[in-house]
């Protein structure tokens, strides 16, 4: 907002007023009603990020749509996370399993568990879960696909433990899981940054692990 000034911020205003009916206004129009010219219109659009009006009239109501939509399930990711940590701060015990890379977060989680003081323990195997009875399962897998993890879930469920994960959105884990904080990004076996999911996983341990340490 600050960037535009007089004209220009008359111009910006009314873009975002009417944003839903630019298909049918021309910059000939907003130049009309700022008293100035499309010159100035155009000039407001590129501080938009915008080339020009045309590209900024169809392509503005969706890219705030979208915005709406990524601040939505930041939302509701955060009340995820909100959940799973103060039912961490209440169970006896806190199990935490993962296979292949995502091990590297479920230790991460496990430093952020032993700050809060909060009893744990890094499943290493499947069977060490055979003689609990009671606590809560935390499961990290980037594709919720692991048939492991998917079998370790299966089998606290019926325990009657509950079952919290970080994994892919609408994957098998989620679907076993009473609470899943999503990893929205689409996840590519042929991408050439492998680290990026891992990465993305421990950005969501960081916002955990500051949950788990607030008051």
């Amino acid at each position: 907002m600050k960037s535009f000034q007089g004209t220009e911020r008359i111009i910006y205003e009314y873009i975002l007023n009417h944003v839903n009916d630019l298909g049918d206004i021309s910059a000939k129009q907003i130049a009309a009603i700022a008293h100035s010219n499309t010159t100035s219109v155009n000039r407001v659009c590129k501080k938009m990020g915008y080339a020009s009006y045309t590209e900024l009239r169809y392509s503005l109501p969706h890219d705030l749509r979208e915005d709406s939509d990524f601040s939505e399930a930041d939302t509701a990711k955060n009340k995820t996370i909100e959940k799973m940590t103060q039912a961490m701060k209440k169970v006896r015990v806190v199990y935490l399993y993962a296979r292949g890379g995502s091990i590297v977060s479920v230790s991460y989680l496990s430093r952020f568990l032993s700050i809060a003081n909060i009893p744990h323990l890094v499943i290493t195997d499947i069977h060490q879960l055979a003689l609990a009875s009671e606590g809560l399962v935390l499961l990290i897998s980037k594709s919720g696909e692991t048939q492991a993890v998917i079998d370790l879930a299966h089998n606290a469920k019926r325990k009657g433990m509950k079952v919290f994960a970080i994994s892919k959105d609408d994957s098998s884990l989620s679907h076993v899981s009473d609470f899943n904080i999503n990893l929205n990004e689409p996840i590519s076996g042929l991408s050439l940054y492998k680290r990026e999911s891992q990465l993305r996983i421990l950005e969501i341990i960081d916002q955990v692990g500051c949950q788990l340490l607030s008051s």
